[in-house]
Parts: structure tokens; sequence; C-alpha cells
């Protein structure tokens, strides 16, 4: 299954790509952890699980596996569970093209809303969210970490 995130083509992760989809977990998430104090979740799943049970989009480069972003959807809720862009891709818009990705998804399948969570201390990430239309709606406390959830509403035509 392929589809279009502005100029970048995604493709549908496979079992056999998750020996790249950890390297770039690797890459995009361990810069967070000096500022959470905490292994970051996206860079410590179980990706055989996540592939089974998700949409994980990934974004081809040259050099290999630049970007990806991991879609559940759940009858409830359309979340971004996941998003990274290789350090060395930075700078192209990867991210935002994925994240307006899974808007396009979410309105397709008929969801009204996109939710994702991040680490509370990830202030810029938060800023980052917030300048594509998402508002923290609550925070979760967990044994380890302090999540910041956010959502995204669509505003419905007519």
């Amino acid at each position: 299954m392929a589809a279009q995130a502005g100029a970048a083509a995604l493709r549908r992760a496979g079992y056999a790509d998750i020996p790249a989809i950890l390297a770039l977990k690797n890459a995009a998430y361990t810069p967070n952890e000096s500022i959470i104090g905490v292994p970051s979740l996206p860079r410590i799943a179980d990706y055989r699980q996540v592939v089974s049970e998700h949409e994980v989009w990934l974004v081809d480069g040259e050099k290999g596996l630049e970007a990806a972003i991991v879609l559940e959807v759940e009858p409830q809720a359309f979340t971004v569970w996941s998003i990274a862009v290789a350090p060395e891709a930075g700078g192209r818009k990867l991210g935002a093209a994925l994240m307006a990705f899974a808007d396009e998804r979410a309105r397709a399948l008929g969801y009204g809303s996109v939710h994702l969570y991040t680490h509370a201390k990830l202030a810029q990430r938060i800023g980052w969210y917030e300048r594509l239309g998402f508002a923290i709606t609550h925070h979760e406390d967990m044994a380890d970490r302090r999540l910041t959830h956010m959502r995204k509403t669509f505003v419905k035509a007519g």
C-alpha cells in the first residue's frame, strides 16, 4: 500500500523493515532522553507488535529510511502513536508532511479528530504540535514520566 505526504512517497512497513525502523527511532528519540530522563516509549516498543497492530508508514531516501509515522486506528480514536524523522533528513518538512498525512488519513477513515501524546518536558515538541493545530487536553502521570495528551479537531465543512 502506498500514499503521498506532500512530495514524499509513503509505503506501509513490513516485518523486514523493523531493523531500519529501530535505527531511525534510536537516532530520532535518543536526544530527547537527555531532557526527559527516561527511555522514549517509541524507542523501547516491540516493533513486531507495532507493525502487526498499527499502520506504520515509511519514507525512504537515497541512504535509507528517512521518516516513519505510526498510526493507532481504534474505533474510539485515531492516534499518532509516534513520528520520527532521521536527523540527516531534518529541515525538509518531512515531519509536517507526515502530520498532514495523518490528518488526511483520519478524515478518510471518518474520524473527527487526531490524538497524540508526548512527554510533558518536551516543550519545543509540544509547541510544534500546537502550531500544527493541536491543543492540550490533559496530562497523564505514569510511574516514570508525565505525558501531555493533545487533540486536533477537524472543522466540519458547511
